[in-house]
């Protein structure tokens, strides 16, 4: 499955792979969803291995962030790296999400 979601409590950490594209959309929202009605609240979303967007995948990302703030939660953003970095910062999204280099990191953050 491209979304691993290991969890820790409210906490989720969603690793994804091989990227977030509309190939892996399916199961991404899936993810989100079995974790949001299980009292996930708070949500790591792990990039370090995702190495490919595409419009679908961001459109994935927004609709994350809007499932789990109706869900009164946060979502931030670790492990971005290479061209995910860039498009992720060409389209703006570093200014809707928390970013951290790693996942270690935006769990302290919590």
């Amino acid at each position: 499955m491209p979304t691993r979601a290991d969890a820790y409590g409210n906490l989720i950490v969603l690793a994804v792979e091989p990227g977030l594209t509309a190939a892996e959309g399916e199961a991404f929202r899936r993810a989100v969803t079995e974790h949001i009605k299980g009292g996930g609240r708070w949500f790591v979303l792990d990039l370090s291995k995702a190495g490919a967007f595409d419009s679908r995948g961001l459109e994935d990302l927004l609709w994350l962030q809007e499932q789990v703030e109706e869900a009164e939660g946060v979502v931030k953003v670790a492990g971005l790296r290479g061209h995910g970095r860039t498009v992720f910062e060409m389209v703006r999204m570093d200014k809707r999400f928390q970013v951290f280099e790693d996942v270690h990191e935006a769990v302290k953050s919590f």
